[in-house]
């Protein structure tokens, strides 16, 4: 939930996501099938908020949660609801971005959406006050780093190497990503971050869109070294969904 990449593929479409969190929060729940009246999808849970902050649903949408919105914000003492729960609840839906538009944000904590639906890729921003729809070119890579652990400076250094990294046209896996993400060691602006054990980088999970087929999402557990790895088939109903392999 605190930074993403995406990069478009011949099978389809690969995101990333790095989780950071203080150590001490409850552990996440590992990805699983979550079957409801609606449509069913796949994510790991805070068990702490109920949400999540990366999934994808039955329909092929994958939505992605950074937190805050273009710059970073003074954080109240309570909220009205928690923004995994926006997520969660976006994945249910058969046109996620229409109905973001149509949601209450007042009394929501300062948000970023990254979202692809039926191939369109959306940046949504709530700054707290108003509401950003932006639809972005599908086809390049893009990284986005949270705004309320990294200043505008550390996301240009962020971006740059991403860049440079992009330039050699690497093959892109889970595995040469995670490799990448590791090859910039700073404990307090690199990708794997640690800020003297308050927060730090607890988890990095990469899906695999294929071809309006299924999406595979692996689940990499950074603190306590644990891999798992679920799939979802597309366009079926939620019984056929697959919550491990």
């Amino acid at each position: 939930m605190c930074t993403v990449l995406f990069f478009p593929t011949k099978e389809g479409y690969y995101f990333a996501s790095l989780r950071d969190e203080s150590p001490k929060r409850a552990k996440a729940k590992i990805p699983a099938v979550v079957n409801n009246d609606e449509l069913c999808y796949l994510a790991p849970i805070d068990p702490l908020g109920g949400g999540s902050w990366v999934g994808v649903n039955e329909n092929g949408s994958v939505i992605i949660l950074l937190n805050g919105g273009f710059q970073t914000h003074i954080h109240e003492k309570s909220y009205r609801k928690s923004r995994g729960l926006i997520l969660t609840e976006l994945l249910t839906k058969e046109m996620p971005v229409v109905e973001w538009s149509l949601m209450d944000m007042d009394g929501i904590e300062p948000y970023t959406l990254i979202i692809i639906d039926d191939g369109n890729l959306f940046q949504l921003v709530w700054d707290g006050a108003e509401k950003h729809r932006m639809l972005l070119e599908n086809d390049k890579p893009y990284l986005w780093s949270s705004a309320t652990l990294y200043d505008s400076s550390a996301q240009q250094i962020r971006n740059d190497l991403f860049q440079n990294w992009i330039a050699m046209s690497p093959p892109i896996t889970k595995l040469t990503v995670l490799n990448f993400l590791k090859s910039f060691e700073n404990k307090e602006i690199g990708f794997l971050m640690n800020r003297n054990d308050s927060v730090q980088t607890l988890s990095y999970s990469f899906i695999e869109l294929l071809d309006d087929k299924e999406a595979v999402m692996s689940y990499y557990d950074l603190k306590d070294y644990i891999y798992h790895a679920s799939k979802i088939e597309m366009n079926r109903n939620c019984s056929n969904a697959k919550s491990q392999y």
